[in-house]
């Protein structure tokens, strides 16, 4: 307790009852919530099975078990520290069963739901090409976080796309309890179903755990939250530790509303903010409060640190793409220069398209880099070859695991005959290894030869079902390596790649017999289950010796010395998908206050003047959210001189270093450019204020603006165009303007001036 400062005290300490503790980055939020966690132990009696404690990822878990274990003794943290889905996955194996669930269920992952859904939609005649199963489990995830049932969501169904993916959402459902299956949105769902329709099983353990605790509220879901209202409802003790300031994950399904209105959701919380930073600098800290304040609706704090201000954030403009990827190698041997090394250097950016060019710049440039995000060690090929093998052991019922590798190695079993093996199974209600067991069956569809091949590969899983328990699982991983001769086959396969992918089936063999001595009384269904739940920031090396490359979204929870933000652009940040509502820009300010708040040193904002889109140059606007900070946090470069589009001219002033002013004189030129026709609905009536002047142009930005759609405008870039759309009012005023040359664009007059044609 001596090491935390007052409002971390505080919060600790809170009585029971509902608590939000709103934190900001790098205020101590996991250091609040352990000490939580030792507090009730230690000072209030409770045994460890007596709390829950939730997070979002199982790196989180184990930090928050081992700073536990430092604090009360090893071994003295609560067992019941999880994510939502590990937890949901203990609750379902003890009382799954009292709603029909198998405790033996599978864990389907991506890769294992998109493999069943091209199946059902290959079976119900539903054209890939036009529903893509990506978009089709997007919608059956939407519907299972609302709670929809597939004939629920048939009759919401409102076109023909949702009654093609509702259909497809019904096969799905029906191919998941024939495998004897779970998909990771079932792991919290079926959970809710239990806790709510078996009155036993809910107050079992709403009763036993007497305080609950929940990590990143602010991004929980609707199902999460009524988990959570179950499981506190027999005390109403919940300590719940977020920050709405870095809710990011509303498009899969995490609701920020869950943490602003916690109080109506848990009646009489009491609310304490973290509000002294821990790891930047204050320059860094002030930008980020000063962009976030832009947001409409959030709980409200300010950051602040001990420290000293530090360096101003840098923002550097760039002629286009390949010069801003060139910028990112400069900025790495600078900080070599100074002393600094690879790994203090992060590159984060919206998307992961934008990492290409960075990722060939640093390696023309032989700058050791690691592109975290890529395909991640479990979704390796051969990795995911072998790992359905020890699914198929473990679940006979997993007709998926059973079509990636009955023939991987080739076996001369045919597509046609796996299809018409898992028909007769389906029709039978038998597994695929039972329905090889029967002759009789099998000789109705399959020639004799077929039929000795496939009952050859099914005696084969059997025997290594028999021997799972005497080998445990790495051993018995080991004896399917080499039965199948997997080498020889990965050879054969690509000579090219063998050896790499043999390193990973060896590194496979490194996992299975960690797991082993870490879990010696574990079996193969505890470490598939160990596997299935691995999630992305899981995977994040910890090594200092590349430059990292990750997405703003990978990044969130993580710090780093330096940070290198890319594409600082209108449409790509915020992006264009999301720019279109309210709700949408606050959730991408809201990325870019993540991506400010991830840096302890150094901010480097790196933006183009045109980037490549569809093999050609688009000029682009820099983004919103470098115009929202200060201008005395700011130091400005440009990396080409002249540029090729005067785009710092408008949006730093013509002086091109100081103030985020726009230029009177390129409006002045813009007067004699010629007027176009269009269609013109007519200006809204001037404010008779004095700040309308006689050509009709408003100078004051704080009033209603003077543009309407149809009316004919000039831009000192742009050149002339028609007014499409006009959005907002004052300060906040943003009108879309389709320019005969340069197409449609976004424009802010506030920085970067409109001038209404006559």
């Amino acid at each position: 307790m001596t090491e935390l400062n007052p409002a971390q005290r505080a919060a600790v300490t809170a009585a029971d009852g509902a608590v939000l503790v709103v934190a900001g980055a790098g205020s101590g939020k996991t250091r609040v919530l352990t000490t939580r966690i030792a507090w009730l132990l230690a000072e209030h009696g409770l045994h460890p099975g007596e709390l829950v404690a939730f997070t979002f990822t199982n790196k989180a878990a184990r930090e928050m078990r081992a700073r536990v274990d430092g604090l009360v003794g090893p071994g003295g943290s609560p067992r019941w520290i999880g994510t939502f889905h590990a937890t949901g996955v203990r609750i379902l194996r003890a009382d799954g069963e009292q709603i029909g669930i198998d405790p033996r269920f599978a864990i389907y992952d991506s890769d294992d739901t998109l493999r069943l859904i091209r199946q059902v939609l290959n079976k119900r005649n539903i054209d890939p090409k036009q529903f893509p199963p990506t978009a089709v489990r997007a919608a059956i995830s939407r519907w299972k976080n609302d709670d929809l049932a597939p004939a629920a969501a048939k009759q919401a169904a409102n076109t023909f796309v949702d009654e093609r993916h509702a259909d497809a959402y019904e096969g799905y459902e029906d191919g998941l309890r024939s495998c004897n299956a779970l998909d990771f949105d079932d792991l919290v769902l079926r959970t809710v179903h239990v806790l709510e329709q078996i009155d036993e099983v809910r107050r079992k353990y709403a009763g036993r755990f007497r305080h609950v605790l929940v990590d990143e509220f602010q991004d929980t879901n609707s199902l999460q939250l009524i988990l959570i209202k179950l499981l506190t409802a027999e005390h109403g003790n919940v300590f719940a530790v977020g920050d709405d300031d870095q809710a990011i994950y509303g498009w899969r399904g995490a609701c920020v509303e869950n943490m602003l209105s916690f109080d109506e959701y848990f009646p009489g919380t009491v609310v304490y903010r973290l509000e002294q930073n821990y790891r930047s600098s204050g320059n860094i800290l002030a930008a980020a409060n000063a962009v976030i304040a832009h947001n409409r609706r959030r709980r409200g704090k300010n950051l602040w640190t001990a420290d000293e201000p530090g360096d101003r954030l840098r923002v550097e403009q760039f002629d286009d793409a390949e010069d801003e990827a060139a910028g990112v190698v400069a900025i790495v041997r600078e900080v070599r220069a100074a002393g600094g090394r690879h790994g203090d250097v992060t590159v984060l950016y919206r998307t992961n398209a934008q990492s290409r060019l960075l990722e060939e710049a640093l390696r023309r440039a032989d700058v050791p880099h690691q592109l975290v995000g890529s395909v991640h060690f479990y979704e390796r090929r051969e990795v995911r070859d072998l790992l359905a093998y020890l699914k198929l052991v473990a679940n006979p019922a997993d007709q998926v695991s059973f079509q990636r590798v009955v023939n991987v190695p080739r076996r001369r079993i045919g597509d046609t005959t796996v299809r018409r093996l898992l028909a007769i199974a389906g029709r039978e209600a038998l597994t695929p290894g039972e329905t090889a067991a029967q002759p009789r069956l099998l000789e109705e569809s399959l020639g004799p030869a077929a039929c000795k091949r496939v009952r050859a590969f099914c005696d084969q899983v059997t025997r290594w079902r028999m021997a799972a328990d005497e080998l445990g699982p790495a051993g018995l991983f080991e004896r399917i390596v080499a039965d199948v001769d997997y080498g020889r086959f990965l050879e054969a396969d690509d000579p090219g790649t063998a050896r790499s992918r043999g390193e990973n089936v060896a590194e496979l063999v490194n996992a299975l017999h960690s797991f082993v001595e870490g879990a010696p009384d574990a079996g193969l269904a505890e470490f598939l289950e160990q596997v299935a739940l691995v999630s992305d920031p899981d995977t994040i090396a910890d090594g200092d010796g590349a430059v990292r490359l990750m997405t703003i979204h990978t990044a969130k929870g993580l710090e780093f010395p330096v940070v290198v933000i890319t594409g600082c652009e209108d449409d790509l940040l915020p992006h264009a998908t999301s720019a279109v509502e309210q709700d949408g820009i606050d959730e991408e300010r809201r990325l870019f206050y993540v991506a400010l708040t991830r840096a302890e040193r150094r901010v480097h904002l790196l933006y183009a003047s045109r980037r490549r889109r569809f093999g050609s140059y688009t000029d682009s606007l820099v983004s919103r959210f470098l115009r929202e900070i200060p201008s005395e946090l700011i130091v400005e470069s440009y990396a080409t001189s002249p540029p090729r589009r005067p785009l710092a001219d408008l949006v730093f002033g013509s002086s091109g270093a100081g103030g985020w002013g726009g230029t009177t004189a390129a409006v002045q030129r813009m007067r004699h450019l010629p007027r176009r026709a269009g269609p013109v609905k007519g200006p809204p009536p001037l404010p008779d204020d004095g700040t309308a002047t006689g050509d009709g142009w408003q100078t004051d930005l704080n009033q209603d603006a003077p543009f309407y759609e149809g009316q004919l405008v000039a831009h000192a870039t742009f050149g002339a165009g028609v007014v499409a759309r006009v959005e907002g009012r004052g300060k906040e005023l943003s009108v879309t303007v389709d320019f005969q040359e340069a197409g449609r664009k976004h424009i802010y007059p506030r920085y970067a001036p409109l001038m209404p044609i006559d």
